[in-house]
């Protein structure tokens, strides 16, 4: 008997992910169960290889690379390791097993009976697989098993529990054998003692969350690594690899993929980091602000629904406050606007919040600095509302909106088609930041903050599409765009329409310690 196991989908296109802290991580599982599946065969006598997918950037693409690796090995079935999703997130969901042949129908039921079995899961089955592309084009009798329902808490909490006997139930069913209570274990293999000697085409893509020797070896490979070599890839790890990347002029993603591993290999020189731009806050502001904002109470408040904000959201809000401060003294007109005095329109959120404003003593009925501190005040609640203050956030995955100029992005979900209301303030801003004439504080934003690649990826092209890139990119920019866009045309947020964005004095109060700050260092008088 000689079977090829696959994980489904690969490091990149993950597949579904269960919601935090409880819910599982579809493509770290299918991996996990996958390896283990073909250790307990291989120690049993059945010939079994594991085909995980560390490279395909499309759900097309990774299918057709994991049929094409199926079927150009010789075997006598196929199996493809895979978990499920729905919207149900109580309760239990159960396990199942797709097919496309009368043999593979027969292994189907085994496997989702066994696992039942073996594990307390709901048995939902063998289910026809005749539309599932995997299924349908690998050439032996095939079996795409859903072991449980990655949303699904009872389902997450039983398969934690039962990973060992879900795992050999699979085995059993998958190789017609019956493993003994206490099969042999799998030696690794012998590492090399330098990481430059296991050859770059085994290294995985590795993103946070991820551990095992080559995290321990990327560690290792990175200069200067910040942290201890416990190969644990956790928010330490993402933060030195964030670092390299940006070093080294290459996507900083947090994700250490071929590209980073070449660098790694190549040992690459840093690129000289490029000058500041004119008018960009000086490295001692910065670092005098961001503490400012971390040691303010509002950085330890929980947000109704959302908890402590990310440490990276509230000091990236302070340096983006002070940068747009910088810009209302000189009298910058995005600056300006953002500024203006309370108007009676419903478009503005100074009137639409006129009460909650009002309550906190927040006056906005003269244009200038008040209204501007006013404003990040409410923005600093409603980026929590909006994306838990996380700057990378991708657009709405329950949304069809995937138009470039209707496709949320940021911290803020702004869309690009919210320009027209701030003419030509919002499409000058910009400009400015796409020629980095203003910096947009990632660094200083990304401080505890985790992106995935399908945060990064951005929709449509042209303006749009630029918008969203910026948007991540350069926070600062998602910033100055969101305030234009609560002045002009607050009604694009269905946070704000609803009310539900929370307005903390205390955000004021963080906001005022800023400015009084900018004020002794830099102390002309505002335009």
């Amino acid at each position: 008997m000689r079977i090829v196991i696959s994980a489904g989908h690969s490091s990149i296109v993950r597949g579904a992910e269960g919601p935090d802290p409880w819910g599982l991580d579809e493509y770290e599982e299918n991996v996990r169960v996958t390896q283990r599946v073909a250790e307990l065969l291989n120690a049993a006598g059945v010939s079994c290889e594991a085909v995980i997918d560390t490279h395909s950037t499309t759900q097309d693409a990774n299918l057709n690379w994991l049929i094409s690796e199926h079927n150009k090995r010789t075997r006598d079935r196929d199996v493809s390791i895979h978990f499920n999703s729905n919207g149900t997130t109580d309760g239990t969901r159960g396990t199942e097993a797709y097919y496309g042949s009368s043999t593979g129908r027969d292994i189907a039921a085994d496997v989702a009976s066994e696992i039942a079995i073996a594990s307390g899961l709901k048995d939902r089955g063998a289910k026809d697989g005749s539309h599932l592309k995997w299924v349908r084009e690998t050439e032996m009798p095939a079996v795409l098993v859903e072991v449980a329902f990655v949303n699904a808490r009872g389902d997450c909490d039983i398969y934690r529990q039962h990973f060992e006997d879900i795992c050999r139930a699979i085995a059993e069913a998958v190789g017609e054998i019956t493993i003994d209570s206490e099969p042999p274990p799998i030696q690794p293999p012998e590492r090399p003692e330098r990481p430059e000697d296991v050859p770059i085409s085994e290294r995985p893509t590795l993103r946070q969350g991820d551990s095992g020797d080559d995290v321990l070896d990327m560690q290792r490979m990175i200069p200067r690594f910040t942290g201890e070599f416990d190969g644990d890839f956790g928010p330490t790890t993402h933060e030195n690899v964030v670092h390299y990347q940006r070093s080294r002029g290459l996507d900083a993603d947090g994700i250490c993929g071929p590209i980073t591993w070449q660098a790694l290999y190549d040992h690459k020189l840093p690129v000289p980091p490029p000058p500041l731009p004119p008018g960009a806050l000086t490295a001692e502001q910065q670092t005098a602000i961001m503490r400012i904002a971390n040691e303010s109470e509002i950085a330890d408040y929980s947000w109704d629904d959302r908890g402590v904000a990310p440490t990276g959201y509230t000091q990236g809000m302070a340096l983006s406050f002070a940068q747009t401060y910088k810009k209302l003294k000189a009298g910058h007109p995005a600056a300006v606007e953002m500024a203006k005095a309370r108007t009676s329109s419903d478009k503005d959120v100074f009137n639409e919040y006129g009460e909650e404003f009002a309550d906190l003593d927040m006056s906005n009925s003269v244009a200038g600095i008040n209204c501007l501190r006013h404003l990040y005040a409410f923005m600093l609640g409603s980026g929590m509302r909006e994306s838990s203050g996380q700057h990378c956030c991708g657009r709405d995955q329950s949304a069809s909106n995937v138009e470039s100029d209707t496709c949320e992005a940021g911290a803020f979900q702004t869309s690009y088609n919210a320009s027209n209301a701030s003419d030509p303030e919002f499409d000058n801003l910009m400009d400015e930041y796409s020629k980095g004439l203003s910096p947009g504080y990632l660094d200083a934003w990304s401080e505890g903050v985790s992106c995935s690649s399908s945060d990064w990826e951005n929709y449509g092209s042209g303006r749009g599409e630029e918008f969203q890139r910026l948007c991540k990119e350069a926070p600062a920019f998602s910033a100055e765009t969101h305030a234009l866009t609560l002045r002009n045309l607050c009604n694009h947020y269905g946070p704000t329409v609803r009310h539900e964005v929370e307005l903390r004095e205390d955000a004021d109060a963080m906001f005022q310690a800023v400015q009084d700050y900018m004020d002794e260092s830099e102390p002309e008088a505002v335009a």
